[in-house]
């Protein structure tokens, strides 16, 4: 999912970007390819998710993309992995899929190669809790992605939400130094379906639609939503999107037997609150920052019948 749709000025205000060091005026994306040739784009995401009240895992990787002009970003992010999100609309559902890159040989074609930069040491901070990330080499695809991108080393270490986060370059031969500050929201908490409390196993009929409740958020901004994934052992899955009120409903749709086989079945539950934005700064002509922070239970989806 890309954010580029959205006007910069508001992605910025939604995540209370503040960006640092060199930074540049931001041009019009046709203005940037015709003047270059190519574009550089930045993907940020910081993952946080935990079982309601126990161990928490953090996740965060960054990749910096010069794509040739006229490439597609989005087939870009799906290329290079990890980062891509497949979000329907506030209060729809979809079916989850993998992306399969055979499917799509002709954007692939037509992307030319993919450069992943460089931007030497890179760190992310919340509070008094820093984070350096780590560089790896990606692996080969198919000649078309060269480079390096950045991980959290150690999935066990923690940083805080709600938060202001600081992520910082050193800078490179290739980009500047500088330094985005924004505002993590909270995670998801009380996530209950119906009275009963996530921890506790929820419980979802065959046909039925059903109510997803948790506590919105105490410090929400525009644009942050809540989605919920339903995942069967087999790779079989719904995802819903909801406006963060609090309150989100499951239709019966999503919970048909067509969709899960033989029931009872046994589903991964995970309840998401996203908040994502887009920033600039010398040498990147789009970025975007997502948080994406989650709360994960197990849930039973039974037979109405006898």
């Amino acid at each position: 999912m890309r954010s580029s749709n959205v006007p910069l000025p508001a992605l910025l205000a939604s995540l209370g970007v503040v960006v640092g060091g060199c930074s540049a005026p931001v041009a019009e994306a046709d203005d940037i390819t015709s003047a270059t040739g190519s574009t550089t784009e930045a993907i940020v995401l910081v993952e946080r998710s935990a079982a309601e009240g126990e161990f928490v895992q953090t996740n965060v990787s960054a990749k910096f993309m010069r794509l040739a002009s006229g490439a597609d970003p989005e087939v870009a992010e799906r290329v290079v992995g990890g980062s891509w999100l497949e979000l329907p609309a506030a209060g729809e559902c979809v079916a989850l899929a993998p992306f399969a890159a055979a499917e799509e040989a002709d954007a692939l074609s037509a992307l030319g190669s993919i450069e992943l930069l460089d931007v030497g040491d890179l760190s992310i901070q919340a509070g008094t809790t820093r984070m350096p990330l780590a560089t790896r080499a990606f692996p080969d695809v198919g000649a078309f992605v060269s480079g390096v991108f950045y991980t959290s080393r150690d999935a066990q270490s923690d940083l805080p939400a709600p938060a202001r986060y600081v992520l910082e370059s050193t800078g490179s031969g290739t980009l500047n130094p500088f330094s985005i500050e924004a505002e993590a929201p909270s995670a998801p908490e009380r996530v209950r379906l119906g009275e009963t409390a996530l921890a506790e196993g929820a419980v979802f009929e065959e046909g039925t639609a059903a109510t997803l409740r948790w506590n919105a958020s105490e410090a929400p901004t525009v644009g942050d939503l809540v989605y919920v994934d339903l995942t069967a052992p087999s790779g079989t899955g719904i995802r819903c999107t909801f406006n963060d009120s609090g309150e989100g409903v499951i239709p019966a749709s999503a919970l048909d037997k067509k969709t899960w086989g033989a029931l009872p079945a046994t589903v991964a539950l995970s309840v998401h609150r996203l908040r994502q934005g887009g920033f600039a700064a010398a040498g990147i002509d789009a970025g975007e920052l997502r948080f994406d922070l989650s709360v994960v239970g197990r849930a039973t989806i039974v037979s109405t019948s006898p």
